[in-house]
């Protein structure tokens, strides 16, 4: 066999655009494009629902679906023959060894790999947006946008790896069906299938077409049609009833089989800066996350002023380590903002305005999460105060900030407070409490065991634990 001849030839088909060899690339190109947007279709969501969705056997699917990912192509060329040979379910439709048919089997080799690594990048995203999606409102479904959007990049990949499967598969079933024909050029005459140019087979049945001045006619019935305005979402922000006072009432949360927050009672009325202060553990954290509504208490319950509701999310969370979505910095704020049912022009109106007062205007294209420390935790109350929530929970925001951030933010703070927001705010740094606080509520052990004017808490506190920690003792 002379090689250097056959590698000549196929040299001067690809130079000279042969027509056809261009016919079976561009079929191959359909055919594999085709399969891997069916599959990214399907695959896409169901992976995203597979990530979010706790059930019985979960663990079982994954593993299965992993398996899947090395599916031998011959056994779905098995599945896809059985289906469509003429004394399969789908016989009739005479789609063996068709277009239809490559894409069928395609499908099912892209498919577990679309759903698979869907399902991971997915699940990693969720892990990370977890608390920050939660807290404006985005569980279970309604969160499967933003993750497939901000991991769009890995899910390309995803597609990319199928896309490779699908057309390597193709090029091989191509050549083994050109073999089987020249060796049995009669199997499929019962199976209407037409060859790789699209001819049919001779007593192959025409394709019935609609009529097209039918169809001509429903578009214009379409167009004539008179045109619905789409239903705007209210959100529930614009309820101006207070929401306030927060009422907690003997809260106890378990986890790990121990008592983490145990019996707290407190009531939060309108107004001020009140600090939850104590040491490391003391369940400073759990307790914003309970008020928020992240966690289910274990025993007692936590309520709002008569006739309001909480979950309408009049409150807002911002959390120790600020959560950036993978979007620039206005995107983090507008997606806040759409999360809530904001219509698009107050969005931008209120995007806008909080950018401005954060002092982030000339970030706003920048990403997110290139901003510096101080920067990010700007952002995420900006995001917050875009909301216009009554109540603002802060969990230790500037653990992680240099002294020049960590003014920079208590000087927010108390501007938005002298505002009239209500805020709520751990922390175990005494000078920040002392700077800040109207009121202490003083935690140890998950116990509340002084609530107290800051001004009297630091002048002279009244319970044993209180006055060791001020000396900077070691609370057991």
């Amino acid at each position: 066999m002379d090689f250097s001849a056959i590698f000549s030839a196929a040299f001067a088909l690809v130079i000279g655009l042969d027509p056809a060899f261009l016919a079976i690339v561009g079929l191959s190109l359909r055919v594999t494009l085709t399969a891997v947007l069916i599959a990214a279709v399907i695959g896409l969501p169901l992976g995203a629902a597979l990530a979010l969705a706790r059930f019985p056997g979960r663990a079982a699917v994954i593993v299965v679906l992993n398996a899947l990912m090395g599916l031998p192509p011959v056994v779905a060329g098995l599945l896809v023959f059985l289906l469509l040979s003429r004394s399969g379910p789908l016989g009739s439709l005479g789609l063996l060894f068709t277009p239809t048919a490559m894409i069928l089997a395609q499908v099912l080799l892209v498919l577990p790999i679309v759903i698979a690594l869907t399902r991971q990048t997915v699940e990693d995203l969720w892990g990370e947006y977890r608390d920050h999606l939660r807290s404006v409102g985005l569980e279970g479904l309604r969160a499967i946008p933003t993750l497939l959007f901000d991991g769009r990049f890995a899910l390309a990949t995803a597609l990319l790896a199928g896309f490779g499967r699908a057309s390597a598969e193709g090029r091989r079933r191509a050549d083994r069906r050109r073999q089987h024909r020249r060796l049995h050029p009669h199997d499929d005459d019962g199976d209407h299938a037409g060859d790789l140019q699209g001819r049919p087979p001779a007593g192959a049945r025409p394709r019935p077409r609609p009529d097209r001045a039918d169809a001509r006619h429903q578009r214009h019935r379409l167009r004539r049609q008179p045109h619905r305005r789409p239903v705007c979402r209210v959100s529930a922000m614009r309820d101006r009833t207070s929401i306030l006072p927060l009422d907690v009432r003997s809260v106890a949360f378990h986890g790990d089989g121990r008592r983490l927050v145990d019996g707290v009672s407190f009531l939060l009325p309108a107004g001020g800066l009140t600090v939850l202060l104590g040491p490391n553990g003391a369940g400073k954290s759990l307790m914003l996350r309970l008020c928020h509504g992240l966690l289910t208490p274990s025993e007692g319950r936590i309520g709002w002023a008569p006739g309001a509701d909480g979950s309408g999310r009049r409150h807002a969370m911002v959390f120790q380590k600020p959560i950036m979505l993978r979007r620039s910095v206005e995107a983090n704020v507008l997606h806040a903002l759409a999360a809530a049912g904001l219509a698009r022009g107050e969005r931008r109106e209120r995007c806008g305005a909080a950018l401005e007062r954060f002092g982030l205007t000339g970030r706003a294209a920048q990403a997110a999460r290139l901003l510096s420390g101080g920067e990010q935790q700007r952002l995420a109350i900006a995001r917050a105060w875009a909301l216009r929530p009554e109540l603002l929970f802060l969990d230790e925001p500037t653990s992680q900030l240099d002294p020049a951030a960590t003014r920079q933010i208590e000087t927010l703070l108390a501007g938005l407070v002298a505002e009239g927001l209500t805020v709520l705010m751990s922390t175990h740094d005494l000078g920040q409490a002392r700077r800040l606080a109207s009121r202490v509520l003083f935690l140890n052990r998950g116990r509340l065991v002084e609530d107290a004017c800051a001004t009297d808490f630091f002048a002279g506190p009244a319970t044993p634990e209180a006055r060791a920690f001020l000396a900077g003792e070691l609370l057991w």
